[in-house]
């Protein structure tokens, strides 16, 4: 009996994840304002009504879009992180993962930047307070590393937080 819920799961979480991925490239394409639901519904080969029935507005598709991908590159990066013992290490593998993952996804790296440089979109409403908190927490732990190489006498002394927004702003 539990297997029709089991298969209209994974039907629901197949079509939030289609519907995500042609939402990410028309995004990325034609901007958030340039955009409309209707072009997604049509693209992703859903009725108009069902992509407002997964997202309740524009902004939120657009939010989600943007807080899956960057759960993708946080979760990603960390992973990769943690595969190396030395600092040097983790820095090399900061800087490789976070430019790895922005190149295979061309799309969403067009997206993370116009968050960077386009004030007119209100972010702090659309990504939501815990993706930034996540998000920031990678570059915390990079921040670790860092000290732990100004410590060891691998880098200059300075501070961590200067030398950690100068790398996230390079891999950008």
């Amino acid at each position: 009996m539990s297997e029709p819920n089991t298969r209209r799961k994974r039907e629901h979480e197949q079509h939030i994840k289609h519907i995500l991925d042609v939402a990410e490239s028309i995004f990325a394409e034609q901007g958030f304002f340039r955009t409309t639901m209707r072009q997604i519904a049509l693209k992703a080969e859903f009725a108009l009504g069902t992509i407002y029935s997964y997202f309740g507005s524009k902004k939120q598709l657009y939010g989600k879009v943007i807080e899956t991908k960057v759960n993708e590159l946080v979760n990603f990066v960390t992973r990769e992180m943690a595969d190396a013992p030395s600092v040097q290490g983790q820095v090399e593998k900061f800087i490789h993962a976070k430019m790895t993952f922005l190149c295979k996804n061309l799309p969403f790296l067009r997206l993370y930047l116009a968050e960077v440089d386009v004030p007119r979109l209100d972010v702090d409403h659309i990504l939501p307070k815990k993706m930034r908190e996540k998000y920031d927490s990678m570059l915390c732990d990079l921040t670790s590393v860092i000290r732990r190489g100004i410590e060891e006498g691998l880098f200059k002394p300075m501070d961590a937080k200067v030398i950690i927004k100068a790398l996230d702003g390079l891999t950008n």
